[in-house]
């Protein structure tokens, strides 16, 4: 969501929420915390084709930075990655809603369904919540945003059999553990054309909506990418996460 898409929207993001709940529906909302994935790649644990160059993370004396600063995920916090934007805030911070248990943390929900969509997410499934999005035919609004921002197209890159991307964060003992995680959407907007059929549009006010149902959307993405792997390369022809998404992901 683009909060400025609507030049001027009263209470902000609790407008939009409020109103999905008032209509008994669920809200579902990428909630990463800021330094979920801040913890460098250990020495020890650096599988290849992962969308990082590991030699931009080593010290001259050998040593990966430690990162001992970073938090641990609980998933009792309320901030989020600031790229994520007000929409994504204001879910993390509703005492409401109901946040990913897991060390991956990715995701909050508010709503009838939010304890389904989140008791989906399993410590080896990230994208759970998206799955029982899809199970529970939902639907994906794009407020004032493109296609590089829908996060259920990462899910799709998995039906289409690419492998998550490996990252490391702090588990709640402390201890560094891999999590999963997507990689860099910013080619995204090349599925436009494959979705057009299923996407409706609308004006809210001067915010342009895109929806989609979340069902077709997996289905017809991950065809697509099988189709043509390459469909889904960023601008930059340099891009190491593309690169290595394309080629199927992390070799473990």
């Amino acid at each position: 969501m683009s909060l400025r898409s609507f030049a001027r929207l009263e209470n902000g993001p609790a407008t939009i929420v409020d109103g999905v709940l008032a209509a008994d529906s669920t809200v579902l909302a990428a909630t990463m915390a800021p330094d979920l994935f801040a913890i460098p790649p250990p020495p020890n644990d650096r599988p290849a084709r992962n969308g990082i160059d590991y030699s931009k993370h080593d010290r001259p004396d050998g040593e990966a930075p430690p990162g001992e600063s970073i938090g641990v995920y609980d998933r009792s916090r309320t901030d989020v990655a600031a790229w994520l934007g007000a929409f994504s805030a204001h879910i993390a911070a509703r005492p409401d809603r109901i946040r990913c248990r897991y060390a991956s943390g990715e995701f909050s929900a508010v709503g009838t369904l939010a304890a389904r969509l989140i008791d989906a997410e399993t410590d080896a499934d990230v994208y759970g919540p998206l799955r029982a999005l899809v199970e529970e035919n939902g639907v994906v609004v794009l407020m004032g945003v493109g296609l590089t921002r829908m996060t259920l197209l990462h899910l799709a890159e998995l039906e289409a059999g690419r492998r998550p991307f490996i990252r490391w964060t702090r588990n709640r003992d402390g201890r560094v553990v891999r999590v999963r995680a997507g990689e860099c959407s910013e080619g995204f907007e090349s599925l436009a054309k494959a979705l057009a059929p299923v996407e409706r549009r609308l004006l809210v006010g001067a915010s342009l909506w895109r929806v989609f149902p979340a069902r077709q959307i997996v289905a017809i993405t991950a065809d697509a990418i099988r189709t043509d792997p390459s469909m889904t390369h960023c601008p930059n022809p340099e891009c190491i996460e593309c690169a290595d998404a394309i080629a199927g992901g992390p070799l473990e």
